[in-house]
Parts: structure tokens; sequence; C-alpha cells
């Protein structure tokens, strides 16, 4: 199960750290919210270094992530910093994220991975910018709906998958199949529920719904590891 969490992380943070990135690079945010923001990337290069323990090319995207953070303020600042080494560190986790994917067993989970770390890296994302309390309230309608997207190319990936089993395999495992989809489709409509509701989104309801996202691609990383 261990395995299977850091293997999501892998693409999930990569997505994060991009939706990181082109906010500080694109957005219209003030000195507080740039801070703010800073303030994550600690949180973020932990999180790179659990995933580590995959393969030790992740310290190239920790080591180059922590030396950014230690050449930018966490306080109010309208400096930007050296943002190349940003993209370096984009580079790298693309890469790196890339080499999971590459690795999978087939093409098929090759597909759903990429699915499932659009889905959980996008739905981070958004938690990251809740917790530095963003006021750019395009992204808390924009991501939400990205996932909602997401979650149906999850969905595909998932027939394109079961495509492939034999009948009684699909037998076998149908119950898991049908509550992973659930889950799926309960987790994005917590992770919506602000839109429906029409109102602010919470640190709360994103986190669960994260957390549901991510057992929801475990247990389906381990259905296919059965077949």
């Amino acid at each position: 199960m261990v395995t299977a969490v850091l293997t999501l992380l892998a693409p999930a943070l990569c997505v994060a750290l991009f939706i990181l990135t082109l906010v500080l690079a694109k957005g219209d945010i003030c000195p507080g919210q740039r801070g703010r923001i800073h303030k994550l990337l600690p949180a973020l290069g932990l999180l790179w270094l659990s995933v580590a323990s995959l393969k030790v090319e992740a310290f190239l995207v920790v080591f180059a992530l922590f030396y950014f953070y230690s050449k930018v303020k966490t306080g109010k600042t309208k400096e930007k910093g050296p943002f190349w080494v940003l993209h370096l560190t984009n580079g790298f986790a693309v890469a790196f994220a890339g080499l999971v994917i590459a690795f999978q067993s087939n093409i098929a989970a090759s597909i759903s991975l990429v699915c499932a770390g659009l889905l959980l890296g996008t739905c981070l994302g958004h938690l990251f910018l809740i917790i530095a309390r963003t006021r750019l309230q395009a992204f808390h309608r924009i991501l939400p709906v990205a996932g909602v997207v997401f979650s149906m190319l999850l969905t595909l990936s998932v027939a394109f998958n079961t495509s492939q089993w034999s009948e009684a395999e699909i037998m076998t495992h149908l119950l898991g199949i049908v509550v992973s989809l659930v889950m799926l489709l309960l987790a994005v409509m917590l992770w919506s529920w602000h839109m429906i509701r029409h109102t602010a989104p919470t640190t709360g309801q994103v986190v669960v719904a994260f957390l549901s996202l991510m057992l929801t691609n475990v247990g389906l990383i381990q259905l296919y590891s059965m077949v």
C-alpha cells in the first residue's frame, strides 16, 4: 500500500508544483499571498523526500526546491526569487514522474497513473492554494472543473484496463471496481461542493476529497496488481 501511495504521489506532486509555479509566475497576487505560498514549499519538499524512497532521482527535485526556498522570503514580498531554479525544479519533477509512469507493468497501468496523477495533483494544488489563502477566485472554479474532467479520463482508463481482463477476472473484481468508481464520484462531488452551494471552499472539504481520491486510486492500483 505504501508503494502504491508513493507511486501516485510522484505525478501528483509534479502537477501540484506546476500549479504553484503558475500562480507565483502569472497570478495577480499580493505580497502577502506570495509569502504564504513560499511558506508551503518545505511541505511540498518533504512530500518529495518521501517519494525519494521509490527512486533516488527524486532528491534532485528536493534539493532544487529547498534551494529556491532558501532564496525567497516568507513574509510579505514582491520578489519572485531565482525563478530559473523553480523552472528547473519543475523539469526535474516532470522527468521523475515520467520515469515512474514509464516503469509501470503495461501501457494500461501507465495511462491510469497519468490520469490519477492529474486528478490528485490538481486537488493537492487546490488544497495548497486554500491553505495559502489565495484570492485568485478563478482557481477555486477552474481546478474542481478540471478535476471532473480528469475523473472522467480516469474512469475511461479503468474501462480500458478492465477491457483486457477475462470475463472471470471481471466478475471476481467487479465489486472492487464499482466501489472505487462510487468513491471517485463522491470525492469529486465533495471537492466541488462549494461550487454547488456557492460558498468558499474549505481546507477540511478538500483534504477529505484528496484522501478519498488517494484511497480510490490505491484501491485501483491494488486491483490491477491482482490480475
